[in-house]
């Protein structure tokens, strides 16, 4: 009965000894499933933190670019009519009063109006030659603008608009280039875009202008933040 009972607790120890180290391993390779998880998480938000951090970089980056240039041709306007004359709108749009530049109801650009413009068209060709300004840029679009008195206000901003490029080429013949006119437009927004509200003899100084807009590629930065986004 002795023996009986000795082999019985033989038996039971030796499934023990067989039982535990597997129940060991099976732990042992759980905590090494969860730590790799771990460790796979970890890294996929660092992963995610430094994509983040580059595409707010790429957006400070444009707006950068767009603040500069128009930083750039605000000072070349008010090197010549001084900071009175020269007003920043919304998105960085740079105007000059429209007095300066053309005589009431003119489209032709006036004597001091053809010096205004002969520094800025060498300021032009300076942004244009730099890659850290141009490689993002579209248009520089020249925008006429008038009063509300009653006139062929259409046409009268149009070709103060066309009027400014034109002048700007032949101050600066560089930008006959295609590779510096194909940045370059005008339009005209007759009376229906006014910075002043009003009929007034102020408002109306101020309303007629020509304005600088700085239009960049979305196609070109937005590629760019695509490139980012689609890293495995």
């Amino acid at each position: 009965m002795n023996r009986a009972r000795r082999r019985m607790l033989v038996e039971d120890e030796e499934s023990h000894d067989y039982y535990w180290p597997s129940f060991t391993d099976m732990m042992a390779m759980i905590v090494l499933v969860i730590l790799f998880i771990a460790i796979i998480a970890f890294i996929q938000s660092i992963y995610q933190a430094y994509d983040q951090a580059e595409i707010k970089q790429e957006l400070q980056q444009t707006a950068s670019i767009k603040k500069q240039i128009s930083d750039l041709i605000e000072k070349r306007l008010e090197e010549n009519v001084g900071k009175d004359n020269v007003t920043r709108g919304p998105n960085n749009t740079i105007s000059i009063e429209g007095d300066i530049l053309f005589d009431t109801g003119s489209a032709d650009i006036s004597p001091e109006g053809k010096e205004v413009l002969a520094n800025l068209s060498d300021g032009i060709v300076t942004i244009l030659d730099d890659p850290e300004l141009s490689q993002y840029l579209y248009i520089i679009l020249i925008e006429g603008h008038t009063d509300s008195v009653p006139y062929d206000n259409w046409t009268l901003s149009t070709e103060r608009a066309v009027s400014v490029v034109k002048q700007l080429l032949e101050a600066n013949p560089r930008l006959t280039d295609k590779k510096y006119a194909q940045y370059l437009a005008a339009t005209g927004y007759s009376e229906y875009k006014p910075i002043v509200e009003g009929n007034s003899i102020e408002a109306n100084e101020k309303n007629r202008r020509i304005s600088f807009q700085i239009i960049l590629d979305d196609q070109k930065w937005q590629d760019s933040l695509n490139t980012i986004l689609s890293r495995p």
